[in-house]
């Protein structure tokens, strides 16, 4: 088992790889901070599984060079997770198109890169495709509307890619989360332990891989239980 994690140093991907790493899976971390990947790589690791990295900026354009030079690493995968993503606050009749771009590169373009090429070198071991959207890819929200627009459309191409794959035996996931600790609360004064915490996400993971072969778990929503931001 193979499983290649983009955002895997902190937060809701580094909460996954190490559940993955439990679990026994061989990773290929994926982050723009090779300390930061270094230091997961060393704190993951045990002599059971094989760990790599790719230090890749997805907000460059350089990252097509770097899928392409380190492609051998992605062969034999079996579980991709795209988890990539930022967070930004732009009221809807505010958009500046420059940030909205942004936006699209890093929430939706970095996935379809990624899979792409993962389709490309592993399509005949693939088994599982993970994407780890947002509840706003479902409910927009006038204060984060560049946000919600590039997971509304993150979203449409996971559904997408769901229906075009089924043939092929590959099972396309996705998780909705609500508000999750993460690094994205930084600086703002809320209550982070009523939040979604990174390890439940995790566990989301584990119930789609637990699944039989003939089924498929297609979208888990989940939610705090009393948290309002």
């Amino acid at each position: 088992m193979k499983a290649v994690i983009s955002g895997a140093t902190r937060g809701i991907g580094r909460a996954i790889s190490e559940k993955l790493a439990i679990q026994g899976f061989d990773l290929v971390l994926m982050a723009r901070n090779e300390k930061a990947l270094t230091f997961c790589k060393s704190e993951l690791s045990t002599p059971n599984i094989r760990i790599e990295y790719v230090v890749i900026d997805f907000s460059k354009e350089s990252y097509v060079e770097v899928l392409a030079q380190n492609s051998s690493l992605f062969e034999n995968t079996t579980l991709l997770v795209n988890n990539l993503g930022i967070y930004s606050m732009q009221n809807a009749a505010d958009i500046e198109l420059v940030t909205l771009k942004d936006q699209m590169q890093l929430n939706l373009y970095s996935a379809i890169s990624l899979t792409q090429q993962l389709l490309n070198i592993s399509g005949s071991t693939l088994k599982n495709i993970v994407n780890i959207a947002s509840v706003m890819s479902i409910k927009a929200t006038s204060f984060a509307a560049d946000y919600s627009i590039s997971k509304h459309a993150f979203k449409a191409w996971n559904d997408a890619l769901r229906e075009e794959l089924r043939s092929k035996n590959i099972k396309v996931s996705a998780i909705f989360p609500g508000s999750v600790n993460t690094s994205s609360w930084d600086g703002i004064e809320v209550d982070r332990s009523e939040m979604i915490q990174s390890e439940d996400i995790a566990e989301c993971v584990s119930c789609v891989l637990k699944m039989k072969s003939r089924t498929l778990l297609e979208e888990i929503h989940i939610s705090p239980q009393v948290f309002m931001p």
